[in-house]
């Protein structure tokens, strides 16, 4: 059965809420989920390349699959809360929120590796942040940076607020806020939108994924010579697949794990990973989180003494 695309934007938030609890159930032999992911590009883009891989799924694993894209971090966790949602792909930090929403519930089960980029020459389930300014601008120096407006990505994004907040303050602005050193701020809504606006000059400089940045490359949006890069995270575990285990069995959950874990060894899978401009999926778990755990508590630690 074809899987079903929809769009779910951020309005709707409010509807999710109210839409009730909406169990696993079968179908003419057919389990019904539904799989959320947010909007961190072009939504044709997105749909594109997520339709060919729930399709892959559905026929491997006798399921169907429908599937929304939000506008926000927030709203892919409170569908999973809600129950609307089952399956979703979440970013470490909001995963984390959502494992601690739920109780533990919500668990990751496998993990996208990218394939190589001009930033990584290694296959890997993992990304690093840094933080852009525009070629030419003259903004070479973190100190370059003292009142200028920095775009970021949104609340709920790890290498877009995250750890920007958490561990590149720490680093290089002593301890102090972000809103200490810029003169403003505002979230963009996804991280090519972030690029965008430092390449267009809506923003002097942006904290995004440098797999993302890879993204607009690919599809000839911008060059990576076409910024400057004034600070790298340290190597973050990439967003995972995550059930809710409440609503999807066991039996289940290892069903979809092991149809993605055999997708590069399989020539047809193989062929919807590289259009996906990825190299396989690997095995996630809760401890896959630990590290980013640890620098987003020493923040916190740190914060609450300055208080």
């Amino acid at each position: 059965m074809k899987t079903k695309l929809r769009t779910l934007a951020l309005a709707a938030a409010a509807a999710i809420a109210i839409t009730g609890s909406k169990a696993v159930v079968a179908d003419e032999e057919k389990v019904q989920l539904t799989f959320a992911v947010i909007q961190t590009e072009d939504m044709s883009v997105l749909a594109s390349r997520w339709g060919e891989i729930l399709k892959y799924l559905d026929d491997k694993a006798n399921i169907e699959v429908s599937f929304y894209a939000t506008t926000s971090y927030s709203a892919v966790i409170e569908a999973m809360l809600s129950g609307f949602v089952q399956i979703a792909q979440l970013g470490p930090k909001a995963y984390l929120i959502a494992n601690d929403k739920s109780n533990g519930k919500i668990q990751p089960i496998v993990a996208a590796a990218r394939i190589p980029t001009a930033f990584d020459p290694t296959p890997c389930a993992c990304y690093y942040g840094t933080l852009i300014t525009k070629k030419g601008s003259g903004l070479t120096s973190i100190d370059s940076l003292k009142d200028k407006v920095l775009a970021l990505v949104d609340p709920g994004s790890t290498s877009g607020n995250a750890l920007p907040r958490a561990l590149f303050t720490a680093e290089r602005l002593d301890g102090a806020e972000l809103e200490d050193h810029f003169g403003r701020i505002f979230y963009s809504g996804h991280h090519v939108a972030s690029v965008m606006a430092v390449d267009k000059g809506k923003a002097d400089a942006a904290f995004v994924s440098e797999s993302m940045i890879a993204r607009a490359m690919d599809r000839e949006k911008v060059k990576k010579e076409d910024f400057n890069y004034l600070w790298r995270s340290p190597k973050i575990a990439i967003d995972s697949i995550c059930v809710d285990t409440e609503k999807v069995p066991p039996e289940l959950a290892n069903k979809i794990r092991d149809v993605y874990l055999a997708m590069d060894k399989d020539p047809e899978g193989q062929a919807i990973l590289a259009n996906a401009k990825y190299s396989r999926f690997d095995p996630s778990t809760d401890a896959t989180y630990d590290p980013l755990r640890s620098i987003l508590e020493a923040k916190a630690r740190m914060k609450k003494k300055g208080s």
